[in-house]
């Protein structure tokens, strides 16, 4: 298995922004019926819509970075420990910054 290449990770990373903005578009809330299951329906539209703008935004965001660390030459590096992160891990995740246990090490740290 290899790790993604330049090109794919720069498709890829095209493909998110491109989604983001056809997708970040929140629609306005429909205030104007009165109806409460109306209004309701169109906040809970909104709140969706704004919750996968901001996972695309984040998406968009590691895909820039991981971009940004093959053009330094550090692509496939952990930011941790500088050890190499399995090609695996790479294919599952291509904007993996860190190696499985560096990551375990900083998901629990968090918890």
């Amino acid at each position: 298995m290899k790790a993604a290449t330049a090109t794919e990770l720069l498709v890829t990373y095209r493909d998110v922004v491109a989604r983001l903005h056809h997708e970040a578009a929140v629609p306005p809330a429909d205030t104007a019926s009165g109806d409460f299951l109306d209004v309701a329906q169109s906040v809970e539209h909104q709140e969706s819509a704004r919750l996968s703008a901001a996972r695309l935004a984040e998406r968009a965001k590691r895909l820039h970075i991981a971009l940004t660390r093959m053009a330094d030459g550090e692509y496939g590096v952990c930011a941790e420990c500088g050890a190499t992160i399995p090609p695996k891990r790479l294919l599952a995740i291509p904007d993996a910054t860190t190696c499985l246990a560096c990551q375990a090490r900083l998901e629990q740290a968090r918890s």
